[in-house]
């Protein structure tokens, strides 16, 4: 069988997992977005040796810009997926008590964490975006509300219907609480 058709390695799950809840899970988001956030800037760090520590933009490094922001998004893409196919826990999952898991309690394939990787990126990307612009005075306070609303309407939805969010959909996925070890 392959690993990621067995159960979840904190064991199968209950015949009623919890459900995380909506704050337990933006606050996991929340710390893995500073460890991915550490992540990107130790890569950066390492590929800058080769411009002389200079900003890696096109007009320094011409079309290495693109293969640079491929990197970026592959180390994140490896972040989830290895944490996610492995025990179904990343980090920030795992300091808040949470799985993420299949409908039927196992472990996501490579495939499921793609469909909710691809869900997920622009829904946590548009209230990063948005707070960025109103740092930089480019937005009002409008723009950075509005850029936090597909992200809330999807929490809102999971939270009065149950049914998960948008990336918990696209994926047939959930994220339920697990017990603290004791």
């Amino acid at each position: 069988m392959p690993p990621t058709a067995t159960p979840a390695a904190t064991g199968p799950a209950p015949a009623r997992a919890v459900p995380a809840g909506t704050w337990r899970t933006l606050c996991a988001s929340a710390y893995d977005g500073l460890l991915l956030l550490a992540l990107l800037m130790v890569l950066t760090a390492a590929l800058q040796t080769f411009t002389a520590g200079e900003a890696i933009t096109r007009a320094r490094v011409g079309a290495w810009e693109y293969a640079y922001r491929t990197l970026l998004l592959l180390a994140v893409v490896a972040y989830f997926g290895v944490t996610w196919t492995r025990r179904g826990q990343t980090l920030g999952m795992k300091a808040w008590h949470l799985r993420l898991e299949q409908r039927d309690g196992s472990l996501p394939s490579w495939r499921t964490v793609l469909a909710r990787l691809a869900c997920a990126m622009p829904l946590y990307l548009l209230p990063i975006a948005g707070v960025a612009l109103y740092m930089a005075h480019e937005g009002g306070w409008l723009l950075l509300c509005a850029s936090a609303l597909p992200l809330a309407a999807s929490h809102a939805w999971h939270s009065l219907t149950g049914g998960g969010t948008l990336p918990d959909r696209a994926s047939a996925t959930r994220i339920v609480r697990v017990r603290k070890e004791s």
